[in-house]
């Protein structure tokens, strides 16, 4: 085999490479995005469920959000009724300011879940839990 054939098929199978390389990194692109929906008002989980979710920041929480099927998303203050699930579920989250902080640094530092977020027209500062609820579903609680 001569040095010209080798040089082409070299330069063949490096471009063949790229061409592979550029489709993995593009996957999450083509990977489709849940929906997302808002939450109808007192929708919010048990307040002696969201205690301990928003108290403790876990990672795996924005790995739920990014491959969930569908997004329910919670705004905070219609979340509960007005009576005592409204008042505990405001103590839980002025508890869990370092938890929410985290979170927040932790969407900002993953661009699939910025863009996501960015789609969907949520702030990342608006974010205050991600809770995973079973079936592909999560619901994302936002002030």
């Amino acid at each position: 085999m001569n040095n010209a054939l080798k040089g082409n098929i070299l330069k063949g199978l490096g471009a063949t490479a790229a061409a592979a390389a550029i489709l993995v990194a593009a996957a999450p692109a083509f990977a489709s995005a849940p929906a997302f929906s808002l939450a109808k008002p007192n929708s919010g989980m048990s307040v002696d469920s969201f205690d301990p979710q928003v108290q403790v920041f876990n990672r795996q929480n924005i790995a739920d959000l990014l491959h969930a099927r569908s997004v329910s998303v919670v705004k905070f203050d219609t979340a509960w009724n007005e009576g005592g699930d409204a008042g505990k579920a405001f103590d839980a989250l002025n508890n869990s300011d370092q938890s929410i902080h985290l979170l927040r640094e932790a969407l900002k530092a993953d661009p699939a879940a910025m863009r996501l977020l960015a789609q969907n027209h949520v702030a990342v500062n608006q974010v205050i839990d991600i809770a995973p609820a079973g079936n592909g579903t999560v619901q994302l609680y936002v002030s």
